[in-house]
């Protein structure tokens, strides 16, 4: 009798599973992991290997050739797909090769070309519930830091290999395993001042992180062109909650990114004027019923303010905004710096 309640049991379950009453996903027995293994110089295919463990060599020198990646979804809704940046043929999804998904090889085998860069993502009804971490070994650089979600890592156009790399999955509102050092992406074909920028906002990330505790949601920053000589400054607010935070704002001078002062950034908004991008800018600080605009300047090498409006603001009115926001990311997220 037992058995054939338990077959019973099983039988409706599965009744319920493919009609969808119960999504796939709700049966997942854990967390979802990823393996994979590279084809290197003078070694061959390596083993698989996952959990954030190296992939390819350190200290040899040997250039990473290809790669397979491939996925235990644990019983969630996903896939992973991944182009990788080639020597001699650039990325593979410029080109009849395309993206690889779930174990096909990226790169090459035999031809002795160099892989320069990765992008991986995950594809399914369950990707926006995790993150795929990767970070390389580049030449010249040594390990770079965290890329996710398809971005970018490793180079393009200074003809450094990959020597190495991990790769690791974690939930979604998670952080990975350690935080990297500096940019997972570096572009021959992007201005310096980006470069010099992604340092500053990662030193501040890292600052703020050891004075507060460390969250992705830290340290969110802007660019905007206040003097309009073409190269925006960089504004990155630090600190903890809106009773503290503040605007670190820098220009890009002599090849080097020049801290040039600091403003309120509780209850903030930075607007721009005419466009989003250069011009005058505007700092709105508004909070119950409140609100506080100035004029943020940029004039014998340090910031400037002229509060231009301050006052009350009556029940169900709106406050002062312009048709042009400035653009923003959090720090873990360079995409306004690519």
């Amino acid at each position: 009798m037992r058995k054939s309640i338990q077959k019973l049991s099983i039988l409706l379950l599965s009744l319920l599973l493919i009609v969808g009453i119960i999504p796939a996903s709700v049966m997942a027995a854990g967390e979802p992991t990823v393996s994979y293994c590279t084809h290197v110089q003078n070694v061959g295919w390596q083993d698989y290997v996952g959990a954030g463990k190296m992939s390819g060599t350190e200290g040899k020198s040997y250039r990473l050739e290809g790669i397979k990646i491939k996925l235990d979804t644990q019983g969630y809704d996903l896939g992973i797909t991944y182009q990788t940046h080639i020597q001699n043929i650039g990325w593979e999804a410029d080109t009849n090769r395309g993206w690889k998904s779930d174990d096909t090889m990226s790169g090459t085998e035999g031809l002795g070309c160099r892989l320069e860069a990765i992008q991986i993502k995950l594809t399914g009804a369950d990707a926006d519930k995790f993150n795929i971490y990767y970070k390389v070994h580049a030449q010249n650089i040594g390990w770079m830091g965290w890329a996710k979600n398809g971005e970018p890592a490793g180079t393009a156009g200074y003809g450094y290999r990959l020597e190495g790399i991990k790769i690791v999955i974690s939930p979604a509102n998670e952080d990975p395993p350690e935080l990297g050092s500096g940019a997972a992406f570096k572009d021959a074909a992007i201005p310096q001042f980006k470069e010099a920028y992604k340092k500053v906002v990662y030193q501040l990330f890292v600052q703020n992180g050891k004075t507060y505790g460390y969250s992705q949601y830290a340290c969110p920053y802007n660019l905007f062109d206040i003097d309009i000589n073409g190269i925006p400054e960089l504004f990155v607010k630090t600190g903890i909650s809106e009773t503290n935070y503040e605007y670190q704002i820098y220009t890009f001078e002599n090849d080097q990114a020049k801290f040039i002062g600091a403003t309120n950034g509780g209850h903030s908004t930075l607007f721009g004027k005419t466009n989003a991008t250069s011009g005058e800018l505007l700092l709105r600080m508004a909070h119950m019923g409140y609100q506080q605009i100035n004029e943020i300047g940029y004039a014998n090498g340090s910031i400037t303010r002229n509060i231009i409006l301050d006052e009350e603001v009556s029940a169900g009115a709106d406050y002062f905004k312009t048709d042009y926001p400035v653009p923003w990311a959090y720090a873990r997220d360079t995409s306004l710096l690519n």
